[in-house]
């Protein structure tokens, strides 16, 4: 609890590498996440190599441009700047971590040919049962995030460089049928993270 309490997501970071073995950690942390039909439906690259961070940095703002071009006569030069910043901060980070997610299998066949006898794909089954792949990654995903936590360092979940997923998917040599969910740029905080604003307990929850 005081872990989950204390977590913020840290978009600054001190000039300190990350040892090998607190990677380790943190990925061992997230594996230990429960997955839908156990399908550990993840995979996970830890990325220090600069050079390799700034090709996917690059792919990043090259996407990004590219979606706003048709907007670009309406936009600020500072705007333009403030998003590839919002969008590419990972890159200052001394560690890289991407997210994939692998095809989760239900492991109730028969339950799947019936679905797929009244007319649903695999894209609408997986949404019957609430996307449980998306929400296996998520699940250790925040196992991940805790035990950067625990270890003192911040990291950010960044979804916004799935723009270029197919791009960092080539970079990183990942199979043809992962798929690419985001960035978590860790390191040591360069600063100290303000509190945030929480919802009152009775907007999102309720006892019957």
């Amino acid at each position: 609890m005081d872990l989950a309490a204390a977590r913020r997501s840290i978009r600054k970071f001190q000039d300190i590498d990350v040892p090998d073995e607190h990677i380790k950690y943190f990925i061992d942390s997230a594996v230990m996440a429960p997955s839908g039909c156990n399908s550990q439906c993840w995979k996970f690259v830890a990325i220090k190599n600069k050079d390799i961070i700034k090709r996917i940095e690059t792919a990043v703002i090259e996407e990004l441009d590219k979606i706003l071009e048709i907007k670009k006569s309406e936009l600020s030069q500072e705007y333009l700047n403030s998003k590839r910043k919002a969008a590419s901060f990972f890159a200052k980070a001394p560690l890289v971590i991407a997210v994939f997610m692998t095809k989760a299998e239900f492991h109730d066949k028969t339950m799947v040919l019936a679905l797929k006898e009244q007319g649903l794909d695999e894209k609408n089954i997986m949404e019957l049962f609430a996307n449980y792949d998306l929400l296996s990654v998520g699940a250790a995903v925040e196992n991940l995030l805790l035990a950067v936590q625990e270890k003192g360092y911040g990291a950010c979940w960044m979804n916004e460089p799935a723009i270029a997923a197919e791009r960092i998917k080539e970079i990183l040599e990942m199979d043809k049928d992962d798929r690419f969910i985001s960035l978590i740029p860790v390191g040591v905080p360069a600063y100290t993270p303000r509190n945030k604003k929480m919802k009152e307990l009775s907007e999102v929850f309720k006892m019957l």
